[in-house]
This record gives structure tokens, C-alpha cells and sequence, in this order.
């Protein structure tokens, strides 16, 4: 974890792989979304939603005990068992890794379902981010030393929520977020490999693998209709780690040499005989990640069907965490725009900070301000993380603070949030 929504740039190109307005998706019609509700009248706001307004599903596909610990319980695996990974090996092993399939099973597909997707459409959002990882393609698992669930039992129930975002008329966005050997120290990667072990030819290869396999079941399932983009690694080893973390083993410079061309390639070549305007957008972490500029790739920089990935926890960068004014000064004067990256989004960020979360009046300006920073000229739009903990949390839970009403409820109220002066005192 951790204005148009077509640049000026974008609209200058005579190739371009489908944005959420070639499609007219319904979740970005404010009319259709309000007939739909039952609403008796129309807001009076500009036509359309043009920008990606989101959340993810962490903790789905890919657990992360630490916001869902008693789900982490229930399913049979320990504290100690700090990662998919880790639980599979440690109370499911030999005979009884089918109790282990089946534990994970139970939590794909109650965790979240196509309920979860009319929930987050309800509230005014447009866009789901699923992170997912390599495991999932179960050809390329190596069963003798990666003792994951059977990724394969996932997928019916990724098929049923993609299939409810295509019929809301929802964008969706495939992440690969766990990366075989692990992009990252963390265990949003499904493990927790010291040092990251991603970053060689084998795992670049497996990967390379896992999205032409998921390049080509997007085209070829009907269900992921609105699957308009497809993330190549979330966040790998980065300058700003600690721990003398940066460069993992093979990272520099094989991350942005060696592997972000063949993962483009990879997605290009199971497209052949797709046309262009039903391609998809091949997205990259940007380099304010700070773990490698994607654009000094030739393959990269040419290609006109990309997209970047901007993630910003504005409480994990500050020294006084608890401090309103750096909090909101961050917000209404930062910019997240890097020239050249051309559909630009924030694809993580939250209201995480020391703030105690009680503070309503506070988290509603902040996250009106942060909204405003992801949605300046330039910028396309933001997927929050995440929708769903076992926190009680608003600063991590987008469906919490919905229900505190810490954050608008409908489209109507997130496209009035643009034009809210938030940081007069602050800038």
C-alpha cells in the first residue's frame, strides 16, 4: 500500500488507448448516477465527472494483517505469521493446505463482493483500484518454495466484482502488486523477503508472464469491460526507504532497463490484434516514487498509452505528524505533477497522520485540500487506501469516514469539494 481527465498532451496524440469518456461509463455520468439512486432532480454542476475519484481494495486479494487482524484470526493464521506467505507455510503445510485453501477462499469472497462495488458507487466514486499478486496466475508459482493459497481459487470472485464495476460503469484499475521474490520489504507484497528478491531476470520473466496472462483475460472476458489499465509493480525499493533498503540487489538499474520495457512489451505483444482504442493504459509508479524515472526507457517515453502512479501519505512524510498547519500547508501547496507523465493519478493516499481521528472538523478541510492538490491541472485524479479495515479508522477506512461523513457521499458532493476554500491560512 503505502481537471481533465485527458491531458492537453493526451488530446494531441492520434493514438490513444481508452479513457473512462470514450465508453461514456455510467459512474462518471452525474445524471444517469442520480436516476439510477432515485434522486428527483439533476445537480447543478459542470457535465460530467472527469476525473478519477477511487478507492482500493487492499486487504482482499492480498492480506495485510495489520488492518484486518481479526479476519487474520478467523482465518486460522497467527500474529506471527506476518504475511500470506507466512501463514500458507506455517499452519498449512503438507495435508493440510487444503484447510489453508479453503481459509483464503472464505476471505475472497466475503472481504469484498458485488455488494462492496455498489457500496463504493453509491457514494459518489467512479474508480476501483484491485491489487492483486503473481500468485493469483498459478503457471508461474514455484509450489516447492512459494506455498501461497491456490491463486486460481481467487478468481471467480474477481470476475464477479469487475463484472459489477462493468455494470455500474466503474473504471477499474489491475495492480500488480505483489511481485514474485517480493518489489518491496513489506508484506503488502504477500511476503516479507529481506532484502526485496524481485529484481533478476527469473522474477522479471515471471512477472513479464503473469501480465500477458492478464492482459489477455481482460480482452477476452467480457466482465472486465471497464478494465481501462493495468499497473506493471506497485511500489518497489525506493530512495526515501530506510534502512539502506535502496538499491535492492539487481534493482539499479535493472528496474527501469531491464524490466519496465519488457513489461510494456509484454502487455503490448498480447494486444497485437487489439485495436487502439480499446487498448489499455500500462501504468507505472512516477518518479517522484523515487525509485527510477519509467520515461528513461525509450519503450516507455514513446509509447502514447501509459500511465503513472503517484502514491502520497502526506502523515508518513512529516516530522510532526500531529501538526494541522504542516498537514494542511502539505496539501494546499505540494504539487504531485511530473512533466512528460501524461495521465497522472494518485494512486494511494489517506488521512493517516497523529491527528487523533476524533477531530471532524480537521479531517474534513484535510481531506478537501488533499482532493483539490490530486485534482489540480495536470493531475488526473485519485484511488484513496482503502476502502475497507477493521481500524474503526476514518484516516485509513474511505467507507468509514463516509459514514461519519468526514468526506462527501455522492458525486455531487465530491465535485462541490473542488471548489471549497480550504486553505486560506495554510499556503
Amino acid at each position: 500500500m503505502r481537471y481533465s481527465i485527458v491531458s492537453s498532451v493526451l488530446l494531441a496524440q492520434t493514438v490513444s488507448a481508452w479513457l473512462p469518456q470514450d465508453r461514456d461509463l455510467a459512474a462518471f455520468n452525474q445524471t444517469l448516477r442520480f436516476e439510477k439512486l432515485g434522486k428527483r432532480f439533476e445537480p447543478s454542476l459542470p457535465s460530467g465527472v472527469t476525473k478519477i475519484r477511487g478507492v482500493n481494495f487492499g486487504g482482499w486479494l492480498i492480506c495485510e494483517p495489520w488492518l484486518m487482524a481479526n479476519e487474520w484470526s478467523q482465518m486460522g493464521c497467527q500474529a506471527s505469521d506476518v504475511s500470506e506467505f507466512d501463514c500458507m507455510r506455517n499452519r498449512y503445510s503438507g495435508s493440510n493446505r487444503d484447510a489453508g485453501n479453503q481459509a483464503f477462499e472464505n476471505h475472497w469472497r466475503t472481504w469484498i463482493n458485488p455488494d462492496t462495488v455498489q457500496s463504493v458507487h453509491d457514494v459518489g466514486l467512479n474508480t476501483i483500484r484491485i491489487p492483486i499478486g503473481y500468485w493469483s496466475y498459478t503457471d508461474i508459482v514455484d509450489t516447492a518454495s512459494e506455498p501461497f493459497a491456490d491463486g486460481n481459487l481467487m478468481l471467480p470472485y474477481l470476475d464477479a466484482v469487475v463484472q459489477k464495476a462493468t455494470d455500474l460503469g466503474m473504471y477499474v484499475i489491475i495492480d500488480l502488486h505483489g511481485a514474485p521474490g517480493g518489489q518491496q520489504q513489506d508484506v503488502f507484497t504477500g511476503q516479507n523477503p529481506n532484502p526485496a528478491g524481485f529484481f533478476n531476470d527469473y522474477n522479471f520473466g515471471r512477472s513479464e508472464k503473469w501480465l500477458t496472462w492478464m492482459t489477455n483475460r481482460i480482452h477476452s472476458n467480457p466482465a472486465y469491460a471497464s478494465v481501462g489499465m493495468i499497473e506493471v509493480l506497485n511500489e518497489p525499493v525506493s530512495r526515501h526507504d530506510g534502512g539502506n533498503r535502496y538499491p535492492a540487489p539487481g534493482e539499479d538499474p535493472g528496474l527501469v532497463q531491464t524490466y519496465y520495457p519488457a513489461a510494456l512489451k509484454a502487455v503490448r505483444d498480447a494486444e497485437a490484434n487489439v485495436p487502439d482504442n480499446q487498448k489499455l493504459h500500462v501504468q507505472f509508479m512516477s518518479s517522484k516514487w523515487d525509485s527510477g524515472d519509467p520515461r528513461t526507457s525509450a519503450a516507455v517515453a514513446n509509447d502514447p498509452m501509459t500511465g503513472f502512479d503517484d502514491h502520497n501519505y502526506i502523515g508518513f512524510a512529516l516530522s510532526e505528524t500531529g501538526d494541522q498547519y504542516s498537514l494542511m500547508h502539505s496539501a494546499c501547496t505540494d504539487s504531485r505533477l511530473v512533466s512528460g507523465e501524461d495521465f497522472l493519478i494518485t494512486g494511494e493516499w489517506s488521512m493517516t497522520s497523529g491527528v487523533d481521528w476524533s477531530d471532524a472538523a480537521f479531517f474534513k478541510k484535510w481531506f478537501t485540500a488533499q482532493q483539490q492538490l490530486y485534482e489540480k491541472p495536470g493531475m488526473d485524479g485519485w484511488v484513496y487506501w482503502t476502502w475497507k479495515t477493521e481500524l474503526n479508522d476514518p484516516r485509513w477506512t474511505y467507507s468509514y469516514a463516509t459514514y461519519l461523513n468526514y468526506v462527501p457521499t455522492d458525486a455531487a458532493g465530491l465535485e462541490n469539494n473542488v471548489y471549497q476554500d480550504v486553505c486560506a491560512g495554510f499556503t
